[in-house]
């Protein structure tokens, strides 16, 4: 579905264009007049880019621009060239058009007082003699053209040309003038031609000149083939955004390579098993993509970081459980860390977590699924406070959806401090949340120093959503601590095979498809049952389900659970089956790993980069149609299978997720993030102001007034409480101490696994048993 933005923009560039090809009319007269007619096509390309450029948000960075002002001929590559051609259009230069263009009113008008050589497309004969024509002008009057190689427009998601048309180099080769390639950055990711149009910053490169000198036509087609391949060459370069150093370019796993060799692939051997089984359709496999390993960690300076979202305990969610982990292991590389989030009755003021993590509770209520309302200006004066006592270095927000988070990261930078920004979450374009989300989120991370997505499916989305600069983007996945998820295969009913399934019964998570689903499982295969952990909307459909079914012996229906007591039910099957319609990560899925479980899952966002294909089965999210869990049932089908042949080792499984995901690895790769953040140059008032009011002639000055009043509302808050009258807060935190609490509770923590195991038990039995009286 296309959003209404979309055709705004869309309506509002076609306007600006309209508006300056008329006054491109008044241009072309004045500079008739004055003899400068050649120059039209440089006046008004200028004006048009300082007049739509900071409109529509677009940016230009060109290399090689000093090739332009002594070219005698240009090769360049839709709708929008228009835009970037008024950044680089250099003086003294034609263009060549096709003829039906000149009947245009304003445009046509203007490109005949221009000096436009038009070419009949569809009379060879004409288009000869204007090409003639042209090279007898470019000689008698030294001015260059410029012309569109591949002839008609192109806009495509992938960085390529199509073939090249040679009428402009047979037109080089008869004038002996040099051709001077020029190429822009694919801008498929800022306007697609269909529901995006967004905003950004496009690299144009300018090759050196191609001298034709001594050439004759039958040098054409090579030096077609020379050219194309150069600017093919620059195309992908420019196309390619620069990674960051923390940023791993789309691996799988995300954080380290496995090490050792996958199991042996069940796809061939147990395709005629399914085919024979369900009958129907194939299915697509999964892929397996090496990880990218990570480098030693240095010893930099240490940081006083505030972490801020609305989502955190004693709440259990992936954002809560990253945030503290990372907190933890921060604090274990020597960094002092404290949690602003919103209070949770009788959760209030300032608490402390084990093993020493400070808690700030503010007094706001959440309103819906744990969030806050936005409130600009009455956390001002909280955030100021902390800022102050604490002496934060960095403020790490995290969440789309967490109002505290995305007033911190616009408070930040009135402290001097710098900002960093997590987004674990994937949203749409067209639906009513999604608009408003990104929109909200853009201006929040207008004027960030870093920010980490969980996949690399993550960062292209937020990319987009928040109209940021690729390279300011990071991938950092979650993790876990393996050890609290070994497996136990002693656990699991050999009799059975037992699919298990936690997650919250909602329907962003797929519910639907396992409603479908599993009824058809039980049916093909008796020896086979359903665990289900979670509660949520969906319990009463997966309810009536089972009663429909009679499956109330074959599917147990848990309701919520613990946080401790997750490892316990997962080690209770072999399979894992997540059937999420969106997921940015899924770190319930190495958490299932980790124990030891073979995972099904659906092929949505980030998924598919979290684990090597050998120990995943994917299927295709699709909840629509006569035949909505085909998919699943056919995935899960492969991993029945798998299971039953023995072709899984579960402890080996837990092994390889070991080796991939660690806290270590994440606090590492975000310490570089806020090394770079450190060194980026402040941003001073003014240059804040202007790049949020580039976020839109509506929405950008609504939000430059926004920051306008609370800075006027923080001098306010100087003036009744000056900042030299805070308390600021000692550190006295000591690592040494910090390692020696976490050595000692993981050893007790081993004691009391001991003490509990059955052997232990045993041997304590028989030594009672053998005591004297």
């Amino acid at each position: 579905m296309t959003s209404p933005m979309f055709y705004f923009r869309l309506t509002l560039y076609t306007l600006l264009l309209l508006t300056v090809s008329f006054w491109a009319i008044l241009i072309g007269l004045v500079a008739t007049v004055l003899g400068k007619r050649l120059n039209t096509n440089y006046y008004v390309a200028r004006t048009f880019w300082h007049v739509a450029g900071p409109v529509l948000g677009w940016k230009f960075e060109v290399e090689g621009e000093e090739y332009l002002w002594d070219l005698k001929d240009v090769g360049g590559r839709d709708f929008l060239d228009i835009l970037y051609l008024g950044r680089i259009f250099p003086k003294h230069a034609a263009i060549m058009a096709k003829k039906s263009l000149r009947l245009l009113p304003g445009l046509g008008w203007f490109m005949l007082l221009s000096g436009t050589v038009f070419i009949d497309r569809k009379n060879n004969k004409s288009a000869i003699a204007s090409m003639t024509q042209a090279g007898e002008d470019m000689k008698r009057k030294r001015i260059s053209l410029w012309i569109f190689p591949e002839g008609t427009r192109h806009l495509s998601p992938h960085a390529d040309l199509l073939p090249f048309k040679k009428g402009a180099f047979y037109l080089a080769v008869q004038s002996g003038t040099p051709i001077v390639p020029v190429v822009c950055e694919n801008y498929y990711h800022i306007f697609n031609g269909k529901n995006h149009f967004g905003r950004g910053t496009l690299r144009i490169k300018v090759l050196p000149p191609i001298p034709t000198t001594g050439m004759t036509a039958a040098d054409v087609p090579a030096l077609v083939e020379k050219t194309r391949d150069l600017m093919i060459d620059a195309l992908q370069e420019i196309s390619m955004p620069s990674p960051p150093g923390s940023q791993a370019p789309s691996p799988t796993p995300l954080l380290q390579a496995e090490r050792g060799t996958g199991y042996q692939s069940t796809a061939s051997s147990d395709e005629a098993v399914v085919e024979a089984t369900i009958g129907g359709h194939e299915i697509r496999r999964s892929v397996s993509v090496d990880g990218a390993g990570l480098g030693g960690g240095k010893k930099g300076k240490k940081y006083t970081i505030a972490m801020v979202s609305d989502f955190f305990l004693p709440v259990i969610g992936g954002v809560e459980g990253h945030i503290y982990s990372l907190g933890v292991e921060l604090m274990r590389r020597g960094h002092r860390v404290i949690v602003i989030t919103h209070h949770h009755p009788p959760r209030v003021g300032i608490r402390h977590l084990a093993p020493g993590l400070k808690v700030y509770h503010l007094p706001y209520t959440p309103i819906a699924s744990n969030a806050t309302l936005p409130n600009f200006f009455l956390f001002l004066p909280y955030f100021r406070t902390i800022i102050l006592r604490e002496k934060i270095d960095i403020v790490h927000g995290h969440g789309s959806l967490s109002s505290l988070a995305h007033e911190a990261m616009i408070h930040a930078p009135m402290f001097g401090v710098r900002a960093v920004f997590t987004d674990h979450s994937l949203f749409g374009f067209a639906d009513a949340v999604g608009v408003l989300t990104n929109k909200l989120l853009a201006g929040a991370l207008r004027n960030v120093d870093g920010v980490i997505c969980v996949s690399n499916t993550g960062r292209e989305n937020t990319v987009l959503r928040a109209q940021l600069e690729p390279e300011l983007v990071s991938v950092i996945p979650n993790a876990l601590v393996a050890e609290q998820f070994r497996p136990d295969p002693t656990r699991a009913d050999p009799q059975h095979i037992t699919i298990v399934v936690i997650s919250r019964l909602v329907y962003r998570k797929g519910i639907d498809l396992l409603v479908a689903s599993a009824p058809r499982i039980c049916e093909l295969f008796p020896s086979v049952r359903f665990v289900v952990g979670g509660d949520g909307p969906k319990m009463v459909e997966l309810e009536q389900m089972r009663e429909k079914y009679l499956l109330q012996d074959r599917i147990e229906l848990l309701g919520s659970i613990r946080p401790s007591d997750v490892r316990e039910v997962l080690t209770r099957g072999q399979i894992y089956l997540n059937t999420s319609l969106t997921e940015a990560f899924g770190i319930s899925i190495i958490e299932a790993a980790s124990a030891g479980l073979f995972v099904v899952s659906t092929r949505v966002g980030g998924v598919p980069e979290i684990l090597p294909g050998d120990m995943i089965e994917f299927a295709r999210a699709d909840e629509e149609g006569e035949y909505e869990c085909e998919y699943v049932v056919r995935a899960l089908i492969h991993a029945i299978h798998t299971i039953q042949k023995g072709l899984y080792d579960p402890l080996r499984a837990h092994e390889r997720v070991k080796d991939m995901y660690a806290w270590s690895d994440v606090a590492e790769r975000t310490e570089r993030v806020y090394d770079r953040a450190i060194a980026t140059p402040e941003k001073n008032p003014g240059e804040r102001l202007a790049r949020l009011l580039s976020l839109g002639p509506a929405f950008g000055p609504i939000m430059c007034i926004i920051i306008a009043i609370e800075h006027f509302f923080l001098w306010c808050l100087e003036i009744v409480s000056p900042r030299d009258e805070i308390d600021q807060v000692e550190s006295v935190w000591s690592h040494e101490a910090f390692e020696k609490i976490v050595d000692n509770e993981r050893r007790s923590r081993v004691q009391v696994q001991d003490d509990s195991s059955p052997v232990r038990k045993a041997s304590r039995r028989e030594k009672t048993a053998t005591r004297p009286t």
